[in-house]
């Protein structure tokens, strides 16, 4: 029970979607509206991406949180609590089956950032999360089922994003069923509205925006701005896109690489080109470049033994990185024997014996003429990526 006065407290949601229906930030408008309703000030929603490896994920794998101004700490908890018990009274009478465990969480004060790197680079403990909030003033709501929605919501909550964000404008529909969001217009939007970003991939000439799965997400609109992406949806529900019953413009982590470490870089002693077109790079470090990876697996395959490379990518619970952008820092190309002052060229005259000019006879050590070459940043297609990822447009957005 939270008691102490405060004038700005926070909440977390997260886990309350099954795998294929069901969304997370549905839930959490309904509670932002629930709030607001009984006249509660919400700011700063967030929607935030955590480790894309968490053995719970569920595709979209986020979680949701925001700040409630208020001085009336009791009204607030009531409310909360009035929400979460009807939102879930099926589920804690038995009624419906679920395999999610939902999490509503409630602080006086903003989490410790720590929380949240610790959530969107590994595997966090949920009996080692709750230690953590011992020490916290704080209160959850969940189920019978469980509480592994807890990680993520603190995660949410603890999130600043003052060194690199983005936006996403998340809209809801009515009824499930096929999505009516053309393409076309969707086109149109990303020319219109510059500054949304990744809302289609150019080389699949699809859009992006919508999901795929039966959930109640209409379409997510991603931008380097909230007026962008608010801009992006005013256009479509006024150009022929299905109408949504709701909208809201989240700050997120979204394409900000928060889920990787420094870069990484190494000589390649080992490339395997595996069936099906994923290549796997020994660097020192074990590296998998997916047959779906575009620009990035054409750049992997052509890789030879010595290449210097550099690279982000994300370590798999095998010790594998999986890459995420690669670059060939030096590699040598076009070898050939050096050519004599005579004008003929060197040959080799056997294993560690250095070479001969078989027209002038003269004798040099072992060495070869090459072109150096340097290669530019690659990234697999829009498509492909993850929702973390940090496109190379964006690279050098983050302050230092």
């Amino acid at each position: 029970m939270i008691v102490e006065a405060s004038s700005t407290f926070w909440i977390g949601l997260d886990d309350t979607d099954e795998r294929e229906h069901g969304c997370t930030t549905f839930d959490f408008n309904d509670l932002v509206l629930h709030l607001q309703s009984n006249g509660f000030f919400i700011t700063d929603p967030r929607l935030v991406r955590l480790w894309p490896f968490a053995p719970q994920r569920t595709r979209g794998n986020a979680a949701l949180s925001a700040a409630v101004i208020t001085t009336k700490g009791d009204q607030l908890e009531s409310a909360l609590d009035d929400w979460f018990t009807n939102r879930f009274s099926d589920l804690n009478a038995g009624l419906e089956l679920h395999s999610a465990e939902p999490v509503l969480l409630l602080t006086s004060e903003q989490l410790p950032v720590q929380m949240y790197w610790d959530t969107v680079k590994n595997h966090v403990d949920l009996g080692d999360r709750l230690v953590e909030l011992d020490s916290i003033e704080h209160r959850l709501w969940s189920t019978h089922v469980g509480r592994s929605g807890l990680i993520g919501a603190s995660a949410a909550i603890a999130w600043r994003g003052e060194h690199d964000c983005t936006w996403e404008c998340t809209a809801w529909r009515a009824k499930l069923g096929p999505r009516k969001v053309p393409e076309i217009v969707v086109d149109m939007m990303c020319k219109k509205y510059p500054k949304t970003i990744l809302n289609r991939d150019p080389n699949a000439s699809r859009s992006l925006i919508a999901p795929r799965t039966p959930c109640p997400v209409l379409y997510g609109i991603r931008g380097e701005s909230r007026d962008a992406v608010l801009g992006g949806h005013n256009f479509l529900q006024e150009n022929g896109v299905e109408q949504s019953i709701g909208h809201r413009a989240h700050r997120t982590n979204q394409a900000t690489d928060d889920h990787l470490d420094t870069m990484g870089s190494g000589v390649v002693l080992n490339l395997e080109v595996m069936q099906g077109g994923h290549v796997k790079i020994d660097a020192g470090k074990y590296l998998l470049a997916f047959a779906q990876g575009g620009p990035l697996n054409s750049l992997a395959q052509s890789l030879k033994l010595g290449d210097e490379i550099e690279w982000y990518g994300l370590l798999d619970n095998a010790d594998t990185i999986h890459l995420e952008k690669l670059r060939l820092a030096r590699g040598k190309r076009n070898m050939k024997r050096p050519v004599c002052e005579c004008g003929s060229r060197y040959k080799s005259r056997g294993k560690c014996q250095g070479l001969k000019c078989p027209t002038c006879g003269s004798i040099e050590d072992d060495i070869w003429d090459f072109e150096v070459q340097i290669g530019d940043w690659v990234e697999p297609f829009a498509s492909f990526r993850r929702h973390l990822s940090k496109p190379l447009s964006r690279m050098g957005n983050a302050e230092d």
